[in-house]
């Protein structure tokens, strides 16, 4: 009897080897095998799709993850309220525009107590701030669901439009240093959300202005750029020890007469760890592209967007993509965003337009502007800001939602 059992047991199939840390627990299905082995080929939009199946389908989607769609999606203007007298609503649905595909995706966002998108980042994160006392910040990843909420850095006498916003990187990405960065009046605040020392640390800009549509900000890894009115720069590396502001006095030729005449709006960019400043008229009829150049202290023009690419400009939004259909390299897309000035103020809800199309400036004196409306929704948005957002979604979803 001992010598059968022990001869069935050595016939048995071996036991399954034991679990390893940090692989998934779950139980595989053949399913799950059909979406692990077809992920790699689906795009970006219909991966969302697919991470609505089942937990399990999700699981699987945060592990393998998918590249972003090449040509961003714009954040269209929030919902106008049903009532004035209305609640203030947990989220907000806001709708997010494939301009290239001609298709929306609506995802929810923070909307408790009245938020305002100020940035977005190339990581798939917004960044919020609330209008409304306690004030705060949040950032929001809207495919994922993460979320993390940061106390606001200034007290409660800061206006509410008078700060720039960056992030860094994805909070939820481990690997890198990531950093919230907020400027204003000769102040920058910096902190690192989601990690355990998440305190707020303060350096000073001695003569950094905040101006609606001169100044900006940009992000070049850990670096941060800071430009006023005057085209002076100042920047940061905030992940040396002890970080300081450094600043330059530097020459730029203004590429339309002396500009009394009419409001220049100014726009920070970083590519391949340059950053490019974008002086463009009030109403976009013509753009011109400048290099900073840091030793020698001056704007180097360029007559050409740099990389064959497409120019996304908007208020902590801006980035060079590839160029997409019907956008051929050297496009310029302006995100409608009137905050930036008084212009397009007053106008009823649901009449403004949401982005325009323009091109660098060649010398000519009469380039046409395209401004694009979306009829089929008219009346649903207020006339408020629009942004460029990078849909993206994190390999490592520890940034959860609280």
């Amino acid at each position: 009897m001992r010598r059968s059992a022990r001869r069935r047991a050595m016939a048995a199939a071996p036991p399954p080897p034991p679990p390893v840390p940090g692989k998934n627990p779950r139980a595989v299905l053949p399913g799950d095998r059909l979406f692990a082995t077809l992920a790699h080929y689906v795009s970006f939009t219909d991966h969302l799709r697919i991470r609505l199946v089942c937990q399990t389908w999700r699981f699987f989607s945060r592990r393998i993850g998918r590249p972003p769609p090449p040509f961003p999606w714009l954040m269209l203007p929030e919902p106008a309220p049903a009532s004035p007298s209305a609640p203030s609503p947990v989220t907000v649905r806001r709708q997010f525009y494939d301009i290239p595909g001609g298709r929306p995706y609506a995802y929810d966002v923070p909307g408790e107590g009245y938020h305002r998108c100020v940035a977005t980042s190339a990581y798939g994160w917004l960044v919020f701030v609330a209008v409304d006392a306690p004030r705060r910040l949040v950032l929001a990843n809207p495919v994922s669901g993460a979320r993390l909420v940061v106390a606001w850095p200034f007290g409660e006498k800061t206006p509410n439009g008078r700060f720039h916003a960056a992030l860094t990187s994805s909070p939820a990405d481990r690997s890198r240093a990531c950093f919230l960065v907020v400027a204003t009046d000769r102040l920058v605040a910096y902190c690192r959300p989601g990690h355990q020392d998440q305190a707020w640390r303060t350096l000073r800009a001695p003569g950094f202005r905040h101006e609606a549509p001169a100044s900006d900000i940009v992000s070049v890894g850990t670096t941060v750029y800071l430009v006023d009115g005057r085209r002076k720069v100042w920047r940061a590396d905030l992940a040396d020890p002890e970080p300081k502001m450094e600043r330059r006095n530097t020459a730029c030729p203004l590429p339309f007469g002396d500009g009394e005449s009419t409001i220049l709006r100014h726009y920070l960019v970083g590519s391949l760890g340059h950053v490019h400043i974008v002086i463009a008229e009030e109403h976009h009829a013509r753009v011109a592209l400048f290099r900073l150049d840091w030793d020698k202290r001056m704007w180097v023009p360029g007559d050409r967007v740099p990389g064959d690419r497409v120019l996304l400009l908007g208020r902590g939004c801006s980035a060079f993509v590839p160029p997409a259909a019907g956008r051929p390299p050297g496009m310029v897309l302006f995100a409608h965003q009137p905050s930036l000035s008084d212009v397009d103020r007053g106008r009823a809800a649901g009449l403004a337009w949401f982005w325009a199309e323009s091109r660098l400036n060649d010398g000519s004196e009469d380039v046409l502007v395209l401004k694009k409306t979306m009829q089929h929704r008219q009346g649903e948005f207020t006339a408020g800001d629009s942004f460029w957002f990078f849909p993206a979604i994190d390999p490592d979803e520890t940034a959860r939602p609280p």
